[in-house]
């Protein structure tokens, strides 16, 4: 009985999730189509939101309005809307066929828009209040990158990007993308001085699903890498002082450390004392290190005490972060595996946990997501020689992924190369710099319609991906998913539900903008085309159209909950 009530208060969520994103959605809708006709002196009969039997209504003037038992949309019917019925002698002059064209356009228009409207006002709100954004601040710096080379270091914080002001983090990173291979000057605050710094991002290919685009990057992120090392160097002073993999370093001589990059500028301070009567000047690393202990059903891991002298030779000048890793043989241990699968390629391989990768089929690895992520999906099935780093030794070795089945983007089923090893990604995505920003209703004005035009224009890429079979058909969903979709979003609040409604709203909107028969987008060619024929289309074209349109609607309605049931039910 428990497990009833468990699920029956689950189904429960569910369906108020869905009904809270439907019903608002449609209800602007219809409003859009009833108010534009009222403007335009059509008659509305009946103003329903959902279909089939009616559960209460009311009459309102001339209208009725009602609440039908099926959520899964609403229309207005308009007096005289049907060429093969005779006008009651009170609508003539009032009925949707003997409105004018412009009429006709305008109504089967407002119910899109009304969407759009109110798209544009829930994200408008949203903006109003405070935004929780990343600081325009720079917590890594990948090896080698262009801001690598144009000097930009961790915890500088971005001011403007050409002399025009950057509130987050976000902001600065829309304006490099924006601007591949054209030179850029970004104003910089290092240490309470005002910097000016030049730098050119490269160009790359962003490929999704939906598109691909060459972007502008620098090589730069927003968090910080946590203070876990690894040794890179056989016979370097981390190896010989003990040092191992997926160590944590929290003091360096007492001193606390909370980063990686905090951590090498506390070893460049040690490196830089003038030299006595030893080469090296020893530097206290304290710190934790993970230890397996076997446990009923499965390990636990724990975490001993580290304390290590670590012997640092004494350059009496100030080092370079990239010096500090190189004299200590030293480095971040987000190129360390952290887990490697049972039975997998990489485990096939000769793969282990904590063997360091080098480069992979020839090209050094010097960021996780870049070179080994870009080149392992690019080799797909092909066998794809790696070098890795273990105990101070370098070894090769071949992998050939395996393919494993999983959903796209979409959420589509595809096959897809697995490697079956990583390394600890909170490693490399260490706790960032927030700010709070107050746009103001300008700014909120100014967010909201790039939002509404970014939001617009991925749903578009993905209906004619569809259209053009870019994207299989299997991404298609249809009431089940739309009550799975909600039901998440209200589980992580109001804000993300009201963002999920706008987003629902826009795919509405722009659905029924298409030029198919039974939609809204149909009317309005109709009343285009009218307008430039100087007559309208003939009743048989009509007929036609809407046979075929709603035996299309009808067929993919069926197939969208086709791909929901299987989604739901019979995938793994």
């Amino acid at each position: 009985m428990s497990s009833l009530l468990v699920w029956l208060e689950s189904a429960g969520f569910t369906l108020a999730a869905f009904v809270a994103v439907i019903m608002p959605v449609v209800f602007f809708h219809e409003l859009g189509h009833l108010l534009v006709g009222l403007w335009r002196g059509v008659k509305p009969e009946k103003f329903s939101i959902g279909f089939g039997p009616k559960i209460f209504g009311f009459r309102v003037g001339e209208t009725e309005v009602r609440l039908s038992l099926l959520p899964l949309g609403g229309y207005v019917k308009f007096a005289g809307d049907n060429p093969l019925e005779e006008p009651k002698p009170e609508d003539r002059g009032r009925g949707f066929i003997q409105a004018t064209p412009l009429s006709r356009g305008l109504i089967a228009a407002a119910g899109p828009f009304a969407n759009f409207a109110l798209a544009f006002v829930i994200f408008f709100a949203l903006l109003l209040g405070p935004q929780r954004e990343l600081a325009p601040a720079i917590g890594f710096v990948k090896p080698g990158s262009p801001a690598a080379a144009a000097g930009l270091q961790p915890r500088d914080q971005i001011t403007s990007v050409d002399g025009a002001p950057v509130q987050s983090f976000t902001d600065l990173q829309e304006i490099i993308q924006a601007n591949p291979d054209r030179q850029l000057t970004l104003g910089v605050v290092r240490a309470g001085q005002a910097l000016s710094i030049q730098v050119t991002p490269e160009a790359v290919e962003d490929r999704s699903i939906l598109e691909t685009v060459k972007k502008g990057r620098l090589g730069f992120g927003a968090q910080q890498r946590l203070p876990v090392v690894a040794p890179t160097l056989a016979q370097g002073a981390a190896m010989r002082a003990g040092l191992q993999p997926f160590d944590r370093i929290a003091q360096v001589d007492g001193a606390q450390v909370a980063s990686y990059e905090e951590l090498l500028a506390h070893l460049a301070s040690a490196l830089s004392r003038p030299p006595g009567d030893g080469l090296h000047a020893n530097v206290l690393l304290e710190g934790t290190r993970p230890r397996e202990v076997a446990a009923p059903g499965g390990v636990l891991w724990v975490q001993d005490p580290l304390r290590l002298e670590l012997p640092a030779p004494a350059l009496g000048r100030p080092a370079t972060p990239s010096e500090v890793e190189t004299l200590l043989g030293l480095g971040s241990a987000d190129l360390n595996l952290f887990a490697v699968l049972p039975g997998s390629a990489a485990e096939e391989a000769g793969l282990q946990r904590g063997d360091r990768l080098l480069s992979v089929d020839g090209k050094p690895v010097l960021w996780w997501s870049d070179e080994v992520e870009t080149e392992r999906l690019a080799r797909g099935l092909l066998p794809m020689k790696m070098e890795v780093l273990r105990g101070g030794q370098t070894l090769a070795v071949t992998v050939v992924q395996h393919a494993k089945k999983r959903l796209d983007e979409a959420g589509v089923r595809v096959e897809v190369p697995e490697l079956g090893a990583s390394p600890d990604y909170r490693i490399a995505y260490g706790e960032p710099q927030w700010i709070t920003l107050h746009y103001g209703v300008l700014g909120a004005l100014r967010h909201a319609g790039k939002e509404m035009l970014t939001s617009t224009r991925m749903i578009a890429l993905g209906l004619s991906g569809i259209a053009s079979g870019k994207i299989s058909t299997e991404a298609l969903g249809g009431p089940l998913m739309i009550a799975d979709v909600a039901r998440k979003a209200a589980e992580s609040g109001l804000v993300v539900l009201l963002g999920y409604i706008a987003m629902f709203s826009v795919n509405l909107g722009l659905m029924n903008l298409l030029p198919l028969p039974v939609l809204d987008g149909f009317h309005v060619l109709s009343a285009i085309l009218e307008r430039i024929r100087r007559r309208p289309l003939s009743l048989r074209v009509i007929e036609l159209a809407n046979m075929f349109g709603l035996a299309a609607l009808v067929t993919l309605m069926l197939f969208a909950f086709k791909n929901d049931l299987v989604r739901k039910f019979f995938q793994n």
